[in-house]
């Protein structure tokens, strides 16, 4: 049985901020050709949205209510909050739906419900990303504990692998949030008496508010520039989408000033360090990438795209923080050597090559 979808009501609503409106361009896309057309359409209409308009930001407040996977939440009759869907498959609402109805049966439910205060929740959909976390998910974290200090709240995140837990971590603290006050939760579902839900933020793929930058602007007040002035940014131990050849590629970006990185191999303060002062940026596209967030509006982003791969999400980090933005479709090569059909090397032409470093 599917779950019945609802929407959070007015009552529960407990904050509005307003999300001002900002204008859009469409972005410098080098060899827009390779682009297959139906994933072409899937991103142009974001692209096309010269202006997206000022919209609200809510936090409902909710009782008794379940999570399970990535932040579903469920009133006590088992119905399905529609605003915490965040491309869930059909697949996954069932699976967490069914969890939480077993949950819900006499003897069910392994531990009573959480009633220890307000809990926040900062748990979504793609909680494995960097990316995600960063841009979705701590900005709701930090929206929450600057608009509603005195709730005492506490933080839901989700259990994902040491290197990632270790930013989250980082930056939570950076915020100021003590980590005893977060609950760190699989996918088994959990209920708790007094959830807060951040409704209006992003939308994956389709919009993402200004309001996302505060926390990324408070990281950045937390550490000193590391002056590297430029950046190549690697995925060499990711083992997939690769340019073809980027170890000479790399060289030549030394000789052309650039620090060669990859950021997810270091700390979170010192992969801000690095980008806060960087005016030029190159890299295939990836998690890492996000960190053009802490970058200085006018800096330069090269982001090295696999031909088929649709994505806005770069596209929208750098609308908002006024970067000079281009995206250089590659064509792809190889056998598919991540979980995505775009996880293959990446050809990189002698001209795009050549183009790449020049200022």
């Amino acid at each position: 049985m599917r779950p019945i979808p609802i929407s959070l009501s007015d009552d529960a609503v407990i904050l509005t901020l307003n999300s001002p409106g900002f204008d859009a361009s469409y972005p410098r896309v080098v060899n827009k050709d390779l682009i297959p057309e139906p994933i072409l359409q899937a991103m142009e209409w974001a692209w096309n949205i010269p202006r997206f308009p000022e919209r609200p930001v809510r936090v409902a407040r909710l009782r008794d209510v379940w999570v399970a996977k990535e932040g579903l939440v469920f009133d006590r009759d088992g119905n399905l909050y529609r605003e915490t869907i965040t491309q869930h498959s059909e697949a996954e609402i069932d699976q967490a739906h069914a969890a939480v109805l077993a949950a819900m049966e006499p003897n069910g439910e392994r531990h009573g419900p959480d009633q220890d205060g307000p809990v926040l929740l900062c748990k979504k959909r793609g909680i494995g990303n960097y990316g995600h976390w960063l841009m979705e998910m701590l900005p709701k974290a930090h929206l929450a504990q600057s608009h509603l200090p005195d709730l005492g709240l506490r933080f839901l995140v989700a259990s994902v692998p040491e290197r990632l837990n270790d930013s989250m971590a980082a930056s939570l603290s950076m915020l100021g949030i003590d980590l005893a006050r977060t609950i760190v939760a699989d996918d088994t579902p959990r209920c708790f008496a007094d959830l807060l839900v951040v409704d209006g933020l992003t939308e994956h793929g389709g919009y993402m508010s200004p309001l996302v930058l505060g926390g990324a602007d408070a990281l950045v007040r937390c550490v000193a520039s590391a002056g590297a002035e430029r950046l190549f940014v690697t995925r060499r131990s990711m083992g997939s989408r690769r340019v073809v050849d980027e170890d000479i590629l790399a060289a030549h970006a030394e000789t052309c000033g650039y620090t060669v990185v990859e950021p997810g191999l270091l700390g979170l303060p010192e992969q801000i360090a690095l980008f806060k002062g960087a005016s030029r940026i190159v890299g295939v596209m990836g998690a890492a990438m996000t960190n053009i967030v802490f970058a200085p509006p006018g800096a330069r982003v090269v982001n090295l795209t696999p031909a088929g791969m649709p994505d806005t999400f770069f596209w929208f980090i750098a609308t908002l923080r006024g970067l000079d933005y281009t995206e250089i479709r590659c064509a792809q090569s190889g056998p598919v050597r991540g979980v995505m059909p775009w996880d293959t090397d990446l050809i990189l032409s002698q001209n795009d090559r050549d183009r790449i470093f020049v200022d």
